[in-house]
Protein backbone atom coordinates (compact mmCIF):
# COMPACT_ATOMS: atom_id res chain seq x y z
CA UNK A 1 0.00 0.00 0.00
CA UNK A 2 3.28 2.33 0.69
CA UNK A 3 3.64 2.21 -3.24
CA UNK A 4 0.43 4.05 -3.91
CA UNK A 5 0.54 7.54 -4.10
CA UNK A 6 -1.75 9.61 -2.68
CA UNK A 7 -1.54 12.58 -4.86
CA UNK A 8 -1.33 10.85 -8.19
CA UNK A 9 -4.99 9.32 -7.08
CA UNK A 10 -8.10 11.05 -8.16
CA UNK A 11 -10.59 12.84 -5.95
CA UNK A 12 -13.13 9.51 -5.56
CA UNK A 13 -10.06 7.36 -4.77
CA UNK A 14 -8.84 9.55 -2.53
CA UNK A 15 -11.82 9.87 -0.37
CA UNK A 16 -12.08 6.03 -0.27
CA UNK A 17 -8.29 5.64 0.74
CA UNK A 18 -8.64 7.83 3.70
CA UNK A 19 -12.34 6.24 4.76
CA UNK A 20 -10.30 3.30 4.68
CA UNK A 21 -7.20 4.66 6.50
CA UNK A 22 -9.26 6.43 9.34
CA UNK A 23 -11.59 3.97 10.02
CA UNK A 24 -13.42 5.36 12.79
CA UNK A 25 -14.54 8.78 11.16
CA UNK A 26 -17.79 7.65 8.65
CA UNK A 27 -17.76 8.72 5.38
CA UNK A 28 -16.12 11.33 3.10
CA UNK A 29 -19.53 13.58 2.20
CA UNK A 30 -17.58 16.15 0.73
CA UNK A 31 -14.17 17.89 -0.61
CA UNK A 32 -12.81 21.70 -0.50
CA UNK A 33 -9.43 22.85 -1.76
CA UNK A 34 -7.94 25.64 -0.12
CA UNK A 35 -4.41 27.39 -1.17
CA UNK A 36 -2.51 25.41 0.97
CA UNK A 37 -4.57 22.23 1.54
CA UNK A 38 -7.84 20.02 0.66
CA UNK A 39 -10.18 19.25 3.22
CA UNK A 40 -12.15 16.23 3.18
CA UNK A 41 -15.61 16.18 5.40
CA UNK A 42 -16.19 13.39 7.11
CA UNK A 43 -20.26 12.35 8.79
CA UNK A 44 -19.78 10.34 12.05
CA UNK A 45 -23.63 9.78 12.40
CA UNK A 46 -26.44 11.30 13.83
CA UNK A 47 -25.72 9.95 17.25
CA UNK A 48 -21.93 11.11 17.34
CA UNK A 49 -20.84 14.15 18.77
CA UNK A 50 -19.12 16.15 17.45
CA UNK A 51 -20.78 14.69 14.27
CA UNK A 52 -18.73 15.96 11.55
CA UNK A 53 -14.89 15.90 11.32
CA UNK A 54 -12.45 16.92 8.77
CA UNK A 55 -9.09 15.85 7.63
CA UNK A 56 -6.76 18.34 5.77
CA UNK A 57 -4.03 16.95 3.70
CA UNK A 58 -1.21 19.25 2.39
CA UNK A 59 -1.81 20.25 -1.69
CA UNK A 60 1.39 19.56 -3.77
CA UNK A 61 2.34 21.98 -5.25
CA UNK A 62 4.39 21.62 -8.87
CA UNK A 63 7.27 23.21 -7.81
CA UNK A 64 7.55 21.30 -4.55
CA UNK A 65 8.84 17.88 -3.51
CA UNK A 66 6.54 15.63 -1.36
CA UNK A 67 9.51 16.31 1.31
CA UNK A 68 9.30 19.68 1.26
CA UNK A 69 4.82 19.38 0.88
CA UNK A 70 5.13 17.50 4.25
CA UNK A 71 7.27 20.39 5.61
CA UNK A 72 5.40 22.92 5.06
CA UNK A 73 2.48 21.31 6.58
CA UNK A 74 4.12 20.47 9.58
CA UNK A 75 5.26 24.23 9.84
CA UNK A 76 1.76 25.33 9.36
CA UNK A 77 0.72 22.69 12.16
CA UNK A 78 3.47 23.75 14.60
CA UNK A 79 2.84 27.31 14.40
CA UNK A 80 -1.38 26.64 14.85
CA UNK A 81 -0.51 24.15 17.91
CA UNK A 82 1.10 27.11 19.31
CA UNK A 83 -2.11 28.71 19.07
CA UNK A 84 -3.91 26.32 21.17
CA UNK A 85 -7.04 25.82 23.25
CA UNK A 86 -8.62 28.84 23.04
CA UNK A 87 -12.39 28.87 22.10
CA UNK A 88 -12.19 31.48 19.13
CA UNK A 89 -9.21 29.63 17.71
CA UNK A 90 -9.35 26.53 15.53
CA UNK A 91 -6.58 23.51 15.81
CA UNK A 92 -5.91 19.91 15.28
CA UNK A 93 -7.01 17.45 17.49
CA UNK A 94 -5.46 14.56 16.15
CA UNK A 95 -2.83 14.01 13.26
CA UNK A 96 -2.43 10.48 11.41
CA UNK A 97 -0.13 9.20 8.15
CA UNK A 98 -2.11 7.82 5.55
CA UNK A 99 0.14 5.96 2.75
CA UNK A 100 2.55 8.41 3.16
CA UNK A 101 1.16 11.44 3.54
CA UNK A 102 0.40 13.69 6.68
CA UNK A 103 -3.09 14.21 7.36
CA UNK A 104 -4.69 16.40 10.26
CA UNK A 105 -7.93 16.05 11.59
CA UNK A 106 -10.03 19.04 12.91
CA UNK A 107 -13.80 18.98 14.29
CA UNK A 108 -15.84 20.86 11.26
CA UNK A 109 -18.28 22.97 12.95
CA UNK A 110 -20.55 23.17 9.87
CA UNK A 111 -20.76 26.83 8.58
CA UNK A 112 -18.09 29.52 7.78
CA UNK A 113 -18.07 33.16 7.38
CA UNK A 114 -18.28 32.83 3.41
CA UNK A 115 -21.45 30.52 3.72
CA UNK A 116 -22.95 33.43 5.83
CA UNK A 117 -22.41 36.14 3.57
CA UNK A 118 -24.24 33.95 0.38
CA UNK A 119 -27.22 33.09 2.80
CA UNK A 120 -30.25 34.39 4.02
CA UNK A 121 -30.07 37.59 5.97
CA UNK A 122 -28.79 37.87 9.77
CA UNK A 123 -28.92 40.46 12.41
CA UNK A 124 -26.16 43.40 12.70
CA UNK A 125 -25.13 42.33 16.09
CA UNK A 126 -24.61 38.55 15.11
CA UNK A 127 -22.70 40.10 12.51
CA UNK A 128 -20.72 42.31 14.71
CA UNK A 129 -20.63 39.61 17.32
CA UNK A 130 -18.83 37.45 14.98
CA UNK A 131 -16.27 40.26 13.64
CA UNK A 132 -15.59 40.95 17.68
CA UNK A 133 -14.75 36.58 17.91
CA UNK A 134 -12.99 36.69 15.15
CA UNK A 135 -10.83 39.30 16.39
CA UNK A 136 -10.40 38.00 20.06
CA UNK A 137 -9.33 34.90 19.32
CA UNK A 138 -6.57 36.43 16.47
CA UNK A 139 -5.33 38.79 19.83
CA UNK A 140 -4.77 35.75 21.74
CA UNK A 141 -2.62 33.78 18.81
CA UNK A 142 -0.72 37.44 18.38
CA UNK A 143 0.10 36.91 22.16
CA UNK A 144 1.49 33.73 21.28
CA UNK A 145 3.26 34.60 18.10
CA UNK A 146 1.65 35.03 15.49
CA UNK A 147 2.84 38.21 13.57
CA UNK A 148 0.26 38.07 10.59
CA UNK A 149 -2.15 35.28 9.34
CA UNK A 150 -1.70 36.23 6.17
CA UNK A 151 -4.57 35.06 4.61
CA UNK A 152 -7.84 36.53 6.90
CA UNK A 153 -10.94 35.52 4.17
CA UNK A 154 -14.71 34.65 5.10
CA UNK A 155 -13.78 31.02 4.36
CA UNK A 156 -10.86 31.13 6.62
CA UNK A 157 -13.49 32.17 9.46
CA UNK A 158 -15.45 29.23 10.71
CA UNK A 159 -18.68 29.37 13.01
CA UNK A 160 -20.10 27.34 15.46
CA UNK A 161 -23.50 27.71 16.34
CA UNK A 162 -23.80 26.79 20.03
CA UNK A 163 -27.53 27.66 20.16
CA UNK A 164 -27.55 23.82 18.59
CA UNK A 165 -25.86 22.72 21.74
CA UNK A 166 -27.11 24.26 24.72
CA UNK A 167 -30.37 25.21 25.62
CA UNK A 168 -31.78 27.88 27.72
CA UNK A 169 -29.48 30.73 26.35
CA UNK A 170 -31.02 34.31 26.62
CA UNK A 171 -32.78 34.88 22.92
CA UNK A 172 -29.86 36.90 21.52
CA UNK A 173 -27.99 37.01 18.35
CA UNK A 174 -24.58 36.72 19.88
CA UNK A 175 -24.45 32.44 19.71
CA UNK A 176 -22.27 32.37 16.45
CA UNK A 177 -18.76 31.64 17.89
CA UNK A 178 -15.91 32.58 15.25
CA UNK A 179 -12.98 30.40 14.74
CA UNK A 180 -10.01 31.72 13.27
CA UNK A 181 -8.52 28.99 11.03
CA UNK A 182 -6.17 27.85 7.97
CA UNK A 183 -2.56 28.86 9.20
CA UNK A 184 -1.31 27.88 6.16
CA UNK A 185 0.56 31.01 5.09
CA UNK A 186 0.87 32.66 8.88
CA UNK A 187 4.26 34.44 9.67
CA UNK A 188 5.51 32.88 5.74
CA UNK A 189 6.56 36.95 5.10
CA UNK A 190 9.33 35.90 7.93
CA UNK A 191 9.73 32.19 7.62
CA UNK A 192 9.91 32.22 3.55
CA UNK A 193 9.64 35.30 2.12
CA UNK A 194 5.70 34.92 0.78
CA UNK A 195 3.90 37.71 0.57
CA UNK A 196 0.76 36.30 -0.88
CA UNK A 197 -2.64 35.81 0.73
CA UNK A 198 -6.14 35.86 -0.82
CA UNK A 199 -5.92 38.84 -3.35
CA UNK A 200 -9.67 40.72 -2.16
CA UNK A 201 -7.79 40.92 1.07
CA UNK A 202 -4.17 41.46 0.67
CA UNK A 203 -3.07 44.47 2.17
CA UNK A 204 -0.51 47.16 -0.14
CA UNK A 205 2.47 45.66 1.91
CA UNK A 206 1.56 42.25 0.75
CA UNK A 207 1.37 43.02 -2.50
CA UNK A 208 4.36 45.64 -2.69
CA UNK A 209 6.43 43.01 -0.41
CA UNK A 210 7.05 44.62 2.27
CA UNK A 211 7.06 44.63 6.56
CA UNK A 212 3.97 42.80 7.49
CA UNK A 213 2.55 42.72 10.97
CA UNK A 214 -0.59 42.68 13.04
CA UNK A 215 -1.60 45.93 10.85
CA UNK A 216 -1.89 43.57 7.73
CA UNK A 217 -4.68 41.52 9.46
CA UNK A 218 -6.67 44.49 10.40
CA UNK A 219 -6.85 45.52 6.81
CA UNK A 220 -8.22 42.01 5.45
CA UNK A 221 -10.77 42.17 9.05
CA UNK A 222 -11.37 45.98 7.25
CA UNK A 223 -12.42 44.51 4.14
CA UNK A 224 -14.22 42.08 5.57
CA UNK A 225 -16.45 43.83 7.81
CA UNK A 226 -17.32 45.69 5.07
CA UNK A 227 -18.29 42.75 3.02
CA UNK A 228 -20.55 41.18 5.74
CA UNK A 229 -22.30 44.55 6.66
CA UNK A 230 -23.63 45.47 3.30
CA UNK A 231 -24.45 42.21 2.47
CA UNK A 232 -21.46 40.52 0.08
CA UNK A 233 -20.23 44.16 -1.22
CA UNK A 234 -16.34 44.56 -1.78
CA UNK A 235 -15.23 48.34 -0.99
CA UNK A 236 -13.80 48.02 -4.78
CA UNK A 237 -17.40 48.45 -5.39
CA UNK A 238 -18.85 45.04 -6.79
CA UNK A 239 -20.31 42.47 -4.65
CA UNK A 240 -17.37 39.95 -4.72
CA UNK A 241 -18.79 36.60 -5.20
CA UNK A 242 -20.29 37.88 -8.21
CA UNK A 243 -16.83 38.62 -9.51
CA UNK A 244 -14.94 36.20 -7.72
CA UNK A 245 -13.20 33.46 -7.84
CA UNK A 246 -14.59 32.86 -11.09
CA UNK A 247 -17.25 35.93 -12.17
CA UNK A 248 -21.06 34.81 -12.37
CA UNK A 249 -23.74 35.52 -14.90
CA UNK A 250 -21.43 36.70 -17.88
CA UNK A 251 -19.13 39.49 -15.65
CA UNK A 252 -16.33 41.03 -16.13
CA UNK A 253 -12.86 38.08 -15.73
CA UNK A 254 -11.09 41.43 -14.82
CA UNK A 255 -11.44 40.78 -10.87
CA UNK A 256 -9.91 37.00 -11.48
CA UNK A 257 -6.80 38.91 -12.40
CA UNK A 258 -3.86 40.75 -9.97
CA UNK A 259 -4.17 43.87 -12.14
CA UNK A 260 -7.62 44.74 -11.24
CA UNK A 261 -6.54 44.42 -7.48
CA UNK A 262 -3.59 46.23 -7.80
CA UNK A 263 -4.91 49.05 -9.47
CA UNK A 264 -7.55 49.72 -6.35
CA UNK A 265 -4.77 49.31 -4.08
CA UNK A 266 -2.73 51.78 -5.98
CA UNK A 267 -5.92 54.43 -5.86
CA UNK A 268 -5.66 54.49 -2.16
CA UNK A 269 -8.03 51.63 -1.19
CA UNK A 270 -10.91 54.11 -2.34
CA UNK A 271 -14.07 52.52 -0.89
CA UNK A 272 -16.29 52.79 -4.23
CA UNK A 273 -19.64 53.76 -3.90
CA UNK A 274 -21.76 51.40 -5.09
CA UNK A 275 -26.06 50.18 -3.68
CA UNK A 276 -24.45 48.96 -0.84
CA UNK A 277 -25.83 51.01 2.41
CA UNK A 278 -24.12 50.94 5.80
CA UNK A 279 -24.16 53.09 8.99
CA UNK A 280 -21.74 55.66 8.83
CA UNK A 281 -19.96 55.09 11.98
CA UNK A 282 -18.98 51.41 10.71
CA UNK A 283 -18.13 53.56 7.65
CA UNK A 284 -15.54 55.29 9.12
CA UNK A 285 -14.14 52.52 10.84
CA UNK A 286 -13.77 50.41 7.80
CA UNK A 287 -12.37 53.53 6.17
CA UNK A 288 -9.75 53.37 8.87
CA UNK A 289 -9.18 49.71 9.13
CA UNK A 290 -8.10 49.44 5.14
CA UNK A 291 -5.52 53.01 5.14
CA UNK A 292 -2.97 52.24 2.69
CA UNK A 293 -0.18 52.89 5.61
CA UNK A 294 -0.13 50.07 8.21
CA UNK A 295 -0.09 52.34 11.44
CA UNK A 296 -2.59 54.84 9.87
CA UNK A 297 -4.81 51.44 10.89
CA UNK A 298 -6.29 50.91 14.25
CA UNK A 299 -4.84 48.13 16.47
CA UNK A 300 -7.01 45.36 17.34
CA UNK A 301 -7.75 46.52 20.66
CA UNK A 302 -9.34 49.46 19.05
CA UNK A 303 -11.29 47.52 16.82
CA UNK A 304 -12.79 45.43 19.38
CA UNK A 305 -13.61 48.28 21.02
CA UNK A 306 -15.24 49.84 18.27
CA UNK A 307 -17.12 46.87 17.53
CA UNK A 308 -18.47 46.54 21.13
CA UNK A 309 -19.79 49.61 21.01
CA UNK A 310 -21.62 49.19 18.07
CA UNK A 311 -22.85 46.14 19.67
CA UNK A 312 -23.64 48.44 22.57
CA UNK A 313 -25.50 50.99 20.78
CA UNK A 314 -28.12 48.26 19.18
CA UNK A 315 -28.60 45.88 22.39
CA UNK A 316 -26.98 46.60 25.93
CA UNK A 317 -27.53 43.38 26.83
CA UNK A 318 -26.31 41.90 23.87
CA UNK A 319 -23.11 43.69 24.50
CA UNK A 320 -22.78 42.75 28.13
CA UNK A 321 -22.77 38.70 26.92
CA UNK A 322 -20.71 39.24 24.47
CA UNK A 323 -17.87 41.06 26.42
CA UNK A 324 -18.55 37.90 29.12
CA UNK A 325 -17.82 35.65 26.42
CA UNK A 326 -14.38 37.12 25.17
CA UNK A 327 -13.24 37.63 29.04
CA UNK A 328 -14.62 34.03 29.97
CA UNK A 329 -13.06 31.92 26.88
CA UNK A 330 -9.56 34.80 27.77
CA UNK A 331 -9.14 33.32 31.37
CA UNK A 332 -10.00 29.52 30.12
CA UNK A 333 -7.11 29.81 28.32
CA UNK A 334 -3.92 27.65 29.86
CA UNK A 335 -0.87 28.13 30.45
CA UNK A 336 0.79 24.81 30.66
CA UNK A 337 2.47 23.12 28.24
CA UNK A 338 1.00 20.92 25.66
CA UNK A 339 2.68 18.01 27.28
CA UNK A 340 0.87 19.00 30.69
CA UNK A 341 -2.44 19.71 28.89
CA UNK A 342 -2.94 17.46 26.42
CA UNK A 343 -0.27 14.65 26.58
CA UNK A 344 -1.79 12.21 23.80
CA UNK A 345 -1.92 15.46 21.09
CA UNK A 346 1.62 16.13 22.91
CA UNK A 347 2.97 12.84 21.94
CA UNK A 348 1.20 12.02 18.88
CA UNK A 349 2.41 15.23 17.53
CA UNK A 350 6.46 13.92 18.57
CA UNK A 351 6.06 11.28 16.06
CA UNK A 352 4.33 12.87 13.57
CA UNK A 353 6.68 16.00 13.51
CA UNK A 354 9.91 13.29 13.45
CA UNK A 355 8.07 11.55 10.39
CA UNK A 356 7.56 14.41 8.34
CA UNK A 357 9.79 17.52 9.39
CA UNK A 358 13.01 17.74 7.84
CA UNK A 359 13.81 20.28 10.65
CA UNK A 360 12.01 22.28 13.01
Amino acid sequence: MNDINFYSLDEQHRKMMLEFALGNKGKCISVSSGMCGEIYIFDQGANAYPRFVCAKVPKQLASCSAEDTATRFVNELNRQLSFYHHMFVHWAFDFKEVIGVPVALFRYWGSDLDKLLKSSETSEIDKLSIMVYTCSGLKHCYSKGLVAHQDLKPANIFLRDIKEQFSGLPDLDIYNLALVADFGLSNASIDSGIYDGTRPYMAPEQWNKTELSVYTDVFALGVILYELMTDGYHPAGIRLQDFWPQPQNGNSKKWTKPDAWRKWIKGECKIVCSDAQLDPEILSLVKRMISVEPKSRPTIDEVIESLLKHIQARCEESYTQVQFLINYFDHQVSNESLDEEWPYIAEVWKGFKEKFKKSI
